[in-house]
C-alpha cells in the first residue's frame, strides 16, 4: 500500500509585504474595482460631446431624427432627416469633438468620425437659450 505524506499543520497564508504608506488597489477580480459601483454623481460632459453622440445615433439609425424634436431647430432637423449617412458598411466611431465659443451661450462645434477606413466630419452650432438646454441650430455633414 503506497504511503502519502500529508501536512497536518494548519496552513497560514503568506503575508504580503506592503511598503509604508502604500494603499491597496481595487478589490475586484484581476485588480479591477467591482462593476456596478459608482462613486459620486455622474457629471455631464461638454455639450459638443453630448450632441456629437446624439447626431451619430441619429445618423446610424439608433435614434430617429424626430427624437431630437424640441432640441434642434427645423433647419437642422430637416438637414439631418435628408442627409445620407457618410458610411457604407461599418458603424462609425466618434473620434474627436471640438468647440469654439463665438458668443455668450453659442458654440460652433465639430466632430470627426471614422467608418470604412475613412474619416468624416460633422459641423454643428449649439445655442443655450438661457434655460441650460443646448439646442442644435445648424448642421453640416462633410462627405
Amino acid at each position: 500500500m503506497p504511503t502519502t505524506e500529508s501536512d497536518e499543520s494548519p496552513r497560514v497564508p503568506a503575508q504580503r509585504r506592503r511598503r509604508h504608506g502604500a494603499t491597496r488597489g481595487p478589490s475586484g477580480p484581476a485588480g479591477r474595482a467591482p462593476a456596478g459601483r459608482r462613486r459620486g454623481p455622474v457629471r455631464p460632459g461638454p455639450p459638443q460631446d453630448e450632441w456629437a453622440r446624439r447626431l451619430l445615433a441619429a445618423l446610424t439609425g439608433h435614434r430617429t431624427p424626430q427624437d431630437l424634436w424640441g432640441l434642434a431647430t427645423g433647419t437642422a432637423l430637416h438637414h439631418l432627416t435628408t442627409a445620407t449617412p457618410p458610411y457604407r458598411t461599418a458603424t462609425p466611431v466618434l473620434r474627436t469633438t471640438r468647440a469654439t465659443q463665438v458668443g455668450p451661450g453659442i458654440l460652433e462645434a465639430s466632430a470627426t468620425l471614422e467608418a470604412d477606413g475613412r474619416v468624416h466630419a460633422i459641423a454643428f452650432r449649439l445655442e443655450d437659450r438661457g434655460d441650460g438646454v443646448w439646442r442644435c441650430t445648424a448642421l453640416e455633414l462633410a462627405p
